[in-house]
């Protein structure tokens, strides 16, 4: 498993850097919330790889990919939340448009970038899934499964806050752009068509 390391920690940052809802969120949050928001919806994504993490080398995950009907469930609440996800944004986003001054209270959903990361990946089928399909390749024949497996979870989960906080170190080199009201509003309209076109993909496709 430790000769395979190398390629596993790199497969792992490809896969991280793929735009995906965690990046729509967090990058979100980054414009409307500043970058202590950021962290904390980065926080809160490497609290749900955690928790798959544990999942995963408890057997748990297993379980619920074999249940045709668990892994529906988790599908529909997945795509449901990030429909309502979006939603938010999409009225977030005008009434700061038709609020002078852009000044207005945050959504419930968006005062909780922590919750939201979390979410974003517990409720995920595919996160799910590539836990059970990816990992996995690179145990050893005959190994410690539920050792090695807590071993690359923990390192997805490092791989994780390396990427997230590089982006955040990033995107906090704009906060004069992003300070400008139609640039968080322009952000919040993209942030909601995407999560919703997202959720509606969770939703429709087969995991």
């Amino acid at each position: 498993m430790l000769a395979q390391l190398p390629v596993f920690v790199a497969t792992t940052f490809m896969m991280l850097v793929v735009p995906g809802p965690d990046f729509v969120i967090i990058t979100r949050n980054a414009a409307v919330g500043g970058r202590r928001s950021a962290c904390f919806t980065a926080l809160g994504i490497c609290a749900g790889l955690l928790f798959l993490t544990l999942a995963t080398a408890g057997g748990v995950a297993a379980l619920v990919a074999a249940d045709d009907g668990l892994l529906v469930a988790l599908r529909i609440v997945g795509g449901g939340y990030l429909l309502c996800l979006g939603a938010m944004l999409a009225v977030s986003a005008w009434r700061r448009r038709s609020t002078p001054g852009g000044n207005v209270p945050q959504q419930p959903g968006s005062r909780t970038p922590l919750v939201q990361g979390f979410l974003n990946n517990v409720l995920n089928p595919k996160a799910l899934i590539f836990y059970l399909t990816f990992i996995p390749q690179f145990l050893t024949p005959g190994g410690a499964v539920f050792t090695e497996t807590l071993l690359l979870g923990f390192v997805v989960v490092a791989c994780a806050a390396i990427w997230w906080t590089a982006y955040v170190t990033a995107i906090g080199l704009l906060t004069r752009t992003l300070a400008r009201r139609s640039v968080q509003i322009g952000i919040e309209v993209v942030a909601s068509v995407a999560l919703g076109c997202l959720g509606a993909v969770t939703l429709l496709a087969e995991v």
